[in-house]
């Protein structure tokens, strides 16, 4: 598998035309395409306004709830 990552322009009609040299003309080829404006990388950044809305957002005391008895063990 190959990647290939490139910066593109839209055309006027709202159009991306994406062209990808291959090694073979008579091969089938399977193409996944993600796109996404440039400087955003939503899916895989938090959701935007995330830190915004939760920041600062708990009311009360933080607890570490009580872990039990640590177990024995065997000597060796």
């Amino acid at each position: 598998m190959k990647t290939v990552e490139f910066v593109q322009a839209a055309d006027d009609d709202k159009m991306l035309r994406v062209t990808i040299p291959v090694d073979e003309s008579s091969c089938r080829y399977r193409v996944i395409v993600r796109f996404e404006p440039e400087g955003v990388r939503a899916s895989e950044d938090w959701p935007k306004g995330f830190f915004e809305r939760t920041a600062g957002q708990w009311h009360g005391e933080l607890e570490r709830a009580p872990q039990g008895d640590y177990p024995e063990r065997e000597e060796l």
